[in-house]
């Protein structure tokens, strides 16, 4: 029949009975009880159609529920590797200073040696630039 009536067209008696005279060749009348069954699957069809879209509701709103649910524990699965890569990085950080803290420590250590060495070789240098000058050659 819906090859007879226009897309999404709705189902009327006198597309049936038109329908019928031209497929069967067969008038109705109006008052024809084959009609009913007409009326009554229109009824279905629109209790259906109802249904379909009380279902079509609760699955949006299902859905948006889950979705919404979902974004959260993604967020806070995000969150937690963020805070996890963050404090990774943070730890990476301070054994990279401490590191340079022991170098930077040796080092000091060594230019404080080597400050004592090089006061000693000047009081050494003067010592011995007095003593040339006092006694001579």
């Amino acid at each position: 029949m819906s090859d007879q009536t226009p897309n999404n067209a709705p189902l009327t008696i006198q597309g049936v009975r038109d329908l019928i005279a031209k497929e069967h060749n067969l008038l109705l009348s109006e008052d024809d009880p084959i009609l009913i069954a007409v009326t009554m699957h229109r009824a279905a069809l629109d209790e259906y159609d109802r249904l379909l879209q009380l279902h079509k509701k609760q699955l949006s709103k299902d859905m948006e529920e889950h979705v919404s649910s979902f974004a959260l524990e993604v967020r806070k699965s995000t969150n937690s590797l963020l805070s996890k890569a963050v404090k990774a990085n943070i730890e990476n950080c301070l054994s990279v200073i401490n590191e340079h803290q022991v170098q930077m420590g040796s080092f000091l250590s060594s230019m404080r040696q080597l400050a004592i060495l090089a006061g000693i070789m000047l009081g050494l240098s003067i010592a011995v630039s007095i003593t040339v000058i006092v006694w001579g050659s």
